[in-house]
């Protein structure tokens, strides 16, 4: 048995008055967070990289110019920022998905524009022909320069369906062939010459540079503020490119997840101030099973059996424990080859097959082992899971990694313990008489039964050298 540590602000803990929205010690509950909510946007950041034949290249394009067409239709039709920031890209979709013949015919018209009449046929096999892998930054440099003449075939199809009202924003200057296909060769040059680190860095700068030249020309032009209707063209316009690519890598890959976060220790400052309200809140102190081959340890937890609003959904679980690990590069991910997230025929139908009928090998060397490919798939979602940047070591963190298998996707997923698991409480140096006395009231009246052992009280002292906890129970 060993003692990891919960971090916590009081409000969590017992509550704001008159809000019982939490009142965890009094639940029980632990809160689990999901990525898209962590304090660190890096959490779960995966090194993807882009390989694969002309079909699915070419499908990668036809599923951009999807989204797009999706996003438009959103930012049309919304009037709340919730929604554009929610559902303007679906990563998922396919066009299989849509709900109507006159949306599938829209889409085919938009993909017969764009690939031949604006001429970007040939974009999909320049890009199977490129030595070495393609990263992060360089294909959302390359979709920057094809965005403007995708966008433009988007709101050409819909305002010839009358889908856009009058004056809706128009694309300026319309993008070409030629100059993807100078990238391209570009590109291929700085791989060839072993400069693609440095091509990678410098792609980088393009989204934040976009960014600013459009807020500057905002300020320039007299706008008051930034609206909702300024937050559509730019996101339309400037950083839909960049945008995509986050959804992409963080949806179709792994399955949503949720993560508890513990500290080996409690005598760091930082997670005192970061993670317990400056001081004010509390460290619970929970006894943990010992390491075993698979993990650091593990921790008995009910899921769904604390909700006030729901019945259990899956009871008890024993579930391991991971030291998070500070000292790994990001894990390295090939995106066509672990496209994780949809049905195989899903995946064979949009990403490997084209609507003339050519086909990708890769969905035979997926499918000629899927058990390989499956265990594959998950050694990279604890890899992904279990790992962060070395700034953060000061944490030694302990985390409990739930997949969320049952797309439930959420902030406020929750499990909960039994009292006999929760060997003590530590305040911290500022908190307040009233607050220590409600969380011993708590502890007291959760202990009524009998069965649990009792829960030791600690405080933080510093005695002018160290910070360290302090017994506070007297014999």
């Amino acid at each position: 048995m060993t003692i990891i540590y919960r971090f916590r602000p009081m409000k969590y803990l017992i509550g704001d008055d008159g809000d019982n929205d939490y009142r965890e010690l009094e639940k029980q509950e632990l809160a689990l967070s999901s990525p898209r909510y962590f304090n660190d946007p890096l959490e779960g950041y995966q090194d993807v990289f882009w390989e694969g034949d002309e079909v699915l290249w070419e499908n990668l394009l036809r599923h951009y110019l999807l989204n797009l067409h999706q996003a438009a239709i959103t930012c049309v039709l919304s009037d709340d920022e919730e929604t554009l920031e929610e559902y303007a890209i679906e990563p998922k979709l396919t066009r299989g998905d849509l709900s109507t013949d006159e949306r599938r015919q829209q889409f085919d018209s938009i993909c017969q524009l764009f690939f031949e009449e604006k001429g970007f046929e040939s974009v999909p096999s320049s890009l199977a022909s490129l030595p070495e892998p393609l990263k992060r930054n360089n294909l959302k440099q390359i979709l920057s320069v094809i965005h403007r003449s995708a966008l433009e075939s988007v709101l050409e199809r819909m305002r010839g369906s009358g889908a856009i009202p009058e004056g809706w924003p128009e694309v300026t200057i319309s993008g070409d062939s030629e100059t993807v296909e100078d990238l391209l060769d570009a590109i291929s040059a700085a791989m060839a010459g072993e400069n693609e680190e440095l091509l990678e860095s410098v792609a980088s700068l393009v989204r934040p540079l976009e960014s600013h030249m459009y807020l500057q020309q905002a300020v320039q032009t007299g706008v008051e503020q930034i609206e909702l209707q300024h937050k559509k063209c730019h996101f339309l316009h400037h950083s839909f490119p960049d945008r995509y690519i986050r959804e992409i890598t963080n949806s179709l890959i792994h399955t949503n997840w949720h993560t508890l976060c513990f500290a080996k220790e409690c005598a760091s400052p930082p997670m005192w101030a970061t993670y317990a309200d400056e001081h004010r809140g509390a460290a619970l102190m929970f006894r943990a099973d010992c390491q075993t081959d698979e993990s650091w340890g593990k921790m008995d937890v009910s899921e769904g059996a604390g909700s006030e609003d729901s019945e259990p959904t899956s009871g008890e679980i024993t579930a391991p424990l991971h030291a998070v690990d500070y000292e790994s590069p990001p894990p390295e991910v090939d995106f066509f080859r672990f496209l994780g997230r949809l049905p195989l025929p899903k995946l064979e139908s949009a990403w490997h097959s084209t609507p003339d009928g050519r086909t990708s090998q890769m969905m035979d060397e997926i499918v000629d082992d899927l058990d390989a490919w499956r265990e594959n798939l998950w050694n990279h979602f604890h890899s992904m899971s279990t790992r962060k940047l070395r700034k953060w070591e000061h944490e030694q963190e302990i985390r409990m990694v739930l997949p969320d298998l049952l797309e439930s996707e959420g902030s406020h997923r929750k499990v909960t313990y039994d009292m006999s698991q929760l060997e003590g409480i530590v305040f911290g140096l500022r908190t307040s008489l009233e607050d220590r006395f409600e969380v011993m009231k708590i502890i007291s009246e959760n202990n009524q039964d009998g069965d649990s052992s009792p829960v030791e009280f600690y405080e933080m002292v510093y005695d002018g050298k160290d910070f360290r906890k302090v017994k506070l129970n007297v014999a």
